[in-house]
């Protein structure tokens, strides 16, 4: 009934990042594909221009077309995209799909015009959100929910809890997948060898010796810093050290800590090209998130992409029972209680002591992201789901 490769209309921001867009390449063998996503921005995002995160270096090798639109509002779930009217009239698709959460503008105005532009196309929304809002602005939005299982097709869940969520809420088990949004290049993303090692840290600027603890995202209370730096601080004087890349608003605390602590390493932030080599230094790398529950932020990992791509690197990865981190690195002696900077600094103690046991965990993990979590093998779970909804 379908064409060997369906027509297949992707709306998301997260495309808008150079590095994001090799998913897009891996769709596209899947997918007679074109992708709606943000113009290029004029602005400096965490300490860089945009231009290092977003540019047209990648247009010789688009299978895909990629249409650029103005966003018109302010935060990622208030926005709406400019022209997405003409991008819906301009050819027949059998699949519009929408990366938002639920209650995003931009999803309500996909929904519309493709009710009114594309009513034969399938429509799907790709969601993140794994927490229940309290007070009002959980009943608020327990409609809002329903009124998108009400009216969508098919849905891709970042992680198990966002599927629950919206079955919860009337989505049917057999229209909802649970899968990562984007993957991880291998090709980048590589184990150092040893003889690598002490020139990948020199040109970090990070100590050739010892054992090196990371992490990598935004500097913010949720993300655990204070229990990173807490388990790391128990160790330094047996040579360990914590090297960080990121910002946010604890970076002047953390500049204040590193005052003092020699063994802490705050380095500037970077694009995503320039992620791997950083990774590739370290011996741990840690992302100890925990969860926010209040009116005004109310928050729980909802993936943690960084993880796959420390893994990818044979990095042996820890993480907290926060969110959908278990779920993402699959294996419980990875993972501590979330807030227990103690426990993490047992496993640390543990895996730094025990060669054989992180070798283990690091070759586990590297198998287990080549499995699930490169571009090409996050493309085909998406592309085998949805044609298995276009023949349902």
């Amino acid at each position: 009934m379908f064409p060997k490769r369906p027509s297949l209309l992707l709306i998301g921001h997260t495309y808008a990042a150079l590095e994001n867009r090799k998913k897009l390449s891996a769709l596209a063998a899947h997918f007679d594909l074109t992708c709606v996503t943000s113009t290029i921005e004029r602005r400096v995002i965490l300490g860089r221009p945009a231009s290092d995160f977003d540019n047209e270096s990648d247009l010789p090798l688009r299978r895909y077309e990629l249409i650029r639109c103005a966003r018109l509002g302010g935060s990622d779930t208030t926005f709406r995209y400019a022209g997405l009217a003409e991008v819906m009239r301009s050819k027949c698709f059998d699949v519009v799909l929408v990366e938002n959460e639920p209650w995003a503008f931009v999803c309500w105005q996909a929904r519309l015009w493709k009710s009114v532009l594309q009513p034969q196309a399938l429509f799907g929304e790709f969601t993140w959100e794994n927490v229940e809002r309290p007070s009002w602005k959980g009943v608020l939005l327990s409609w809002v929910y329903r009124a998108m299982t009400a009216t969508t097709d098919f849905i891709i869940a970042g992680n198990q809890r966002a599927a629950e969520l919206v079955m919860k809420r009337g989505a049917r088990k057999e229209t909802v997948l649970v899968a990562a949004q984007l993957g991880v290049d291998l090709t980048n993303h590589q184990p150092a060898p040893a003889s690598e090692r002490a020139a990948l840290r020199a040109s970090q600027s990070l100590p050739e010796a010892g054992f090196i603890v990371g992490y990598c995202g935004r500097l913010t209370e949720e993300k655990g810093i204070h229990e990173v730096l807490t388990a790391c601080d128990a160790l330094a004087s047996e040579g360990l050290h914590l090297a960080i890349v990121g910002a946010g608003r604890m970076k002047p605390w953390l500049e204040e800590q590193a005052m003092t602590s020699p063994w802490l390493h705050l380095l500037p932030p970077r694009p995503h090209f320039e992620i791997p080599d950083f990774l590739r230094c370290l011996d741990f790398f840690v992302l100890a998130s925990k969860p926010v529950r209040s009116i005004a932020n109310c928050w729980e990992e909802q993936f943690g992409h960084v993880l796959i791509e420390a893994m990818a690197c044979s990095v042996a990865t820890l993480g907290s029972s926060s969110g959908a981190i278990p779920e993402v690195i699959g294996d419980e002696r990875a993972i501590f209680p979330w807030g227990d900077a103690g426990a993490l600094e047992s496993r640390l103690r543990h895996l730094r002591d025990d060669h054989e046991a992180r070798a283990a965990l690091s070759a586990r993990q590297r198998e287990r992201t080549v499995r699930y979590y490169t571009h090409e093998a996050v493309a085909a779970r998406w592309a085998e789901f949805i044609q298995q909804r276009l023949a349902a």
